[in-house]
């Protein structure tokens, strides 16, 4: 347990990090900034700090050139934030594990057991475990909403798709983790969302975790904001105007130029990802999940436990283990498993085997099973507009920072 001097020492330090990346947040000399964030660390099963900066939008893109907002509403514990791509391993692979554990899939298995339509176009053999590890041979990304307004459709648009690349092969696919969650469906005879949230949020008491939580009740002023619309997927798909942003989307120029649905509008509560939110209806495997840090670090904290939380039991460590097996490795030593990675340089600054996510709109998990430690950090970077190049700012280092700081300001001096 931690001593009260090493608690406050632990806060000041994140307090300087917080000042640097958000309360100065409208200040030149950090372009890196973001608006808001959350950070929530919990240490041998007890939350050892849980604290909010920052305004859940500081700017108003609604505006042409866009305003700061007069009087921002701040972040606080009870924020929900967009988390992106870390759905990913917050829902999808939570609930891979959890079915995996009760016999009711393999890691081995064939999507086309499940999805016999995914047969198509030489797709029959890709196995479960090659869509958690990214290595199904699957695009990448493509502008699904194009095509589908519906989950329905959806499925059928990535059911109709070739593979890309040879099947293990690594590239990191939204595709794959959009058709687990349809694997999921299927064996469960539930919806998605209402699968995960009674099956592992209710269980373990996370009453901020969603898919859509303006349908749940969520006031607007609960929720961060993300951007205006999805300028970024739009230069995406317009090779005429933006070539090279991206992925080669030219096969799709006449959707594009058909397409008149585009997000006019502040996201907040609606999922930022374009084909979570235009094509999946807010609910889909690779995006859509919002939460808050300390419900985050909760659920993380099962995985500490090897899968268990007073009577609920998630998985086991042999499940654990399954999906914690390196299976791709990166040239700059970052590993994929299933869900998970481990190794990136962000990660490193806590402990050699820590391991989690991060999302697009400036979301990270660390974990780390030696030091039996969670960090969360949300923030809502998306707000602070683009840069001249249509990229957002990459704020690993502010992970990579409050990282570093747990490690050498907290977990360093409790050892001593």
């Amino acid at each position: 347990m931690a001593k009260p001097n090493e608690n406050l020492a632990l806060e000041k330090s994140i307090d300087g990090i917080a000042y640097t990346y958000v309360r100065s947040q409208l200040a030149k000399d950090n372009p890196k900034a973001v608006p808001g964030a959350q950070i929530a660390i919990m240490k041998d099963g007890q939350l050892v700090f849980n604290k909010s900066y920052g305004v859940i939008q500081a700017f108003d893109f609604a505006n042409n050139p866009p305003t700061k907002v007069e009087k921002p509403i701040a972040v606080t514990n009870d924020t929900l934030f967009d988390l992106a791509s870390v759905t990913k391993i917050s829902a999808t692979t939570q609930a891979m594990m959890h079915l995996v554990y009760e016999g009711k899939i393999k890691l081995d298995d064939k999507v086309a057991t499940y999805l016999p339509d995914f047969a198509k176009n030489g797709k029959e053999n890709v196995t479960i475990g090659q869509l958690l590890s990214h290595t199904s041979g699957l695009p990448q990304w493509k502008a699904i909403y194009l095509y589908a307004n519906t989950r329905e459709k959806a499925l059928e648009y990535i059911e109709n798709q070739p593979l890309m690349f040879e099947t293990g092969t690594y590239k990191y696919s939204d595709l794959g983790f959009m058709t687990l969650a349809f694997v999921i469906e299927k064996i469960t005879n539930q919806p998605f969302d209402t699968y995960v949230e009674k099956t592992i949020y209710e269980p373990l008491g996370l009453k901020h975790t969603m898919f859509n939580p303006l349908s749940k009740n969520i006031d607007k002023n609960q929720i961060a904001v993300t951007s205006y619309g999805n300028p970024y997927e739009l230069r995406m798909i317009d090779e005429v105007n933006y070539p090279n942003f991206g992925y080669d989307m030219s096969e799709d120029k006449d959707a594009f130029d058909k397409f008149m649905n585009w997000r006019q509008v502040e996201l907040q509560g609606e999922v930022n990802d374009g084909n979570a939110g235009m094509a999946n209806e807010g609910i889909a495997g690779h995006a859509g999940l919002f939460s808050t840090a300390s419900d985050l670090a909760k659920l993380y904290q099962v995985l500490l436990d090897k899968g268990k939380s007073g009577q609920t039991v998630l998985y086991d460590e042999t499940v654990l283990n399954a999906f914690l097996e390196d299976v791709h490795t990166e040239k700059s030593g970052t590993v994929q498993a299933h869900g998970f990675i481990k190794h990136n340089a962000w990660l490193k600054e806590l402990s050699d085997d820590a391991l989690g996510h991060n999302g697009f709109t400036g979301t990270y998990v660390t974990i780390s099973p030696k030091e039996n430690i969670v960090i969360i950090l949300l923030t809502n970077k998306m707000n602070n507009g683009q840069k001249e190049n249509g990229a957002y700012n990459v704020i690993n280092d502010f992970a990579a920072s409050v990282n570093y700081t747990v490690k050498n300001i907290y977990l360093e001096k409790m050892e001593k």
